[in-house]
């Protein structure tokens, strides 16, 4: 599933930076020790999966696969200050289309 969840990723990144945003990933990586072992744990910062800038909009966005988890999505995106010109994108992708479907987050 993480495969899956990287290949949207890197696909919504590409897709962005056509329509000539600068992309950038939002996550932390923690590591946890737990007996013995360390597990690495990605978070997300903003509640998002990136960012997307260009002269006239700054969006925070998560790339999803079809319409799975959205109201997830949403109250990540709501635990957070909204406002200020910043918009919250959910880019849904269904496989094998070459354009995303934009749910904006109010």
């Amino acid at each position: 599933m993480a495969n899956k969840g990287n290949y949207y990723k890197l696909k919504t990144k590409g897709w962005l930076k056509e329509r000539g945003y600068h992309v950038e990933y939002l996550e932390q990586l923690h590591r946890i020790y737990t007996k013995g072992r360390v597990i690495w744990v990605k978070r997300d910062l903003l509640g998002a999966d990136g960012c997307a800038v260009n002269d006239s909009e700054f969006i925070l966005w998560n790339s999803i696969l079809g319409k799975t988890n959205i109201a997830a999505h949403i109250k990540a995106f709501k635990e957070y200050p909204q406002g200020g010109g910043i918009k919250h994108w959910l880019i849904c992708w269904a496989p094998r289309i070459s354009e995303p479907e934009i749910i904006e987050v109010e």
